[in-house]
């Protein structure tokens, strides 16, 4: 059984973005290391820079309101929303909210990726 929660030190701090993350599930952690599981929370103001991955991704957002531009579509998404980005489809994304916005992003790696985020 794996057990975890965010009342820790976050895994990633990244204050430049005004963004901490914690791993629930790491993709080393997953029975065939394809799956990752983490909470995102940001700041006002703080984002994720526009990149890519050979994986899948999903985002539900938890709380407050995150504009996304995914392959080049820009949308808000609010409390509640769920959203699917593809493989190596360019995505970024911001807090539009006055507070606090969090994230749940689950991170799947096909079979046949090559991507090692997460396994190094």
């Amino acid at each position: 059984m794996h057990r975890n929660h965010i009342n820790r030190t976050p895994d990633y701090d990244t204050r430049e973005f005004k963004n901490v993350a914690w791993n629930l599930l790491a993709r080393k952690q997953s029975s065939a290391t394809n799956l990752a599981i983490i909470v995102q929370r940001f700041e006002p103001g703080g984002d994720f820079e526009r990149h890519r991955h050979d994986m899948e991704q999903f985002f539900y957002i938890t709380k407050g309101a995150i504009e996304m531009t995914i392959g080049g579509e820009t949308q808000v998404y609010r409390e509640g929303d769920f959203v699917a980005v593809e493989r190596d489809v360019e995505h970024e994304g911001r807090n539009v909210a006055e507070g606090e916005s969090e994230l749940l992003a689950l991170d799947y790696w096909p079979t046949d990726s090559d991507d090692r985020i997460g396994l190094d």
